[in-house]
């Protein structure tokens, strides 16, 4: 789906979005190493499976994080062309919009929130 957007206003908000994968893979850096304390303090089998499952998650988020980047990255250099092509009065004009990369932050940062909260939960638990 697509709408029209100032250009200005979609470079903000591609801003703000990569900021915010940024912040989300910098969270997940700490999620690995509070990860890795839980692993090293519990050697059952049962907490084991948990770590692996976690760490399985976690590649997931950073490949969907690195996915959105490419996304966000090509959305910009397609804005790039279309100001190169016609440069005049752009901060009045309006470009295309596609709504599939703005819905697929809203729902990363929804699935992320939830990841996190049951990640917190489990090294409450079991650290």
């Amino acid at each position: 789906m697509e709408t029209k957007t100032y250009f200005f206003d979609l470079h903000a908000d591609h801003v703000e979005w990569l900021k915010a994968l940024d912040f989300y893979a910098d969270e997940l850096l700490i999620f690995k190493n509070r990860l890795a304390e839980v692993s090293v303090k519990n050697t059952s089998s049962e907490i084991k499976k948990e770590v692996e499952k976690y760490q399985n998650k976690f590649i997931i988020q950073k490949n969907e994080i690195d996915n959105l980047k490419h996304y966000i990255h090509g959305s910009e250099r397609d804005m790039e062309e279309e100001i190169k092509k016609n440069p005049v009065a752009i901060d009045h004009r309006k470009t295309t919009e596609n709504l599939e990369i703005r819905d697929k932050m809203e729902m990363f940062a929804k699935l992320f929130a939830d990841l996190k909260e049951e990640f917190n939960e489990f090294v409450g638990r079991n650290l």
